[in-house]
């Protein structure tokens, strides 16, 4: 017999039809921001890419390199 304070998996399922956005729920229950639309990683990867466009010539230090 199975006592009523006994829980199984099935009461722990909660039911999110497949069109549901989980974003929406995260954002309103837990301040969420995705890391498209944060301010700290878009500069992040500007930074990134600034640098990707300059070129190694920008990024190897030079005054490491040994003259063969």
């Amino acid at each position: 017999m199975k006592k009523r304070n006994d829980m199984n998996m099935g009461d722990h399922y909660v039911y999110t039809p497949s069109t549901t956005d989980v974003t929406i729920r995260w954002r309103a229950n837990h301040n969420w921001v995705p890391p498209s639309e944060d301010p700290k990683f878009m500069k992040k990867w500007a930074d990134f890419r600034i640098r990707c466009a300059q070129g190694i010539e920008q990024i190897v230090d030079h005054t490491m390199i040994r003259k063969g």
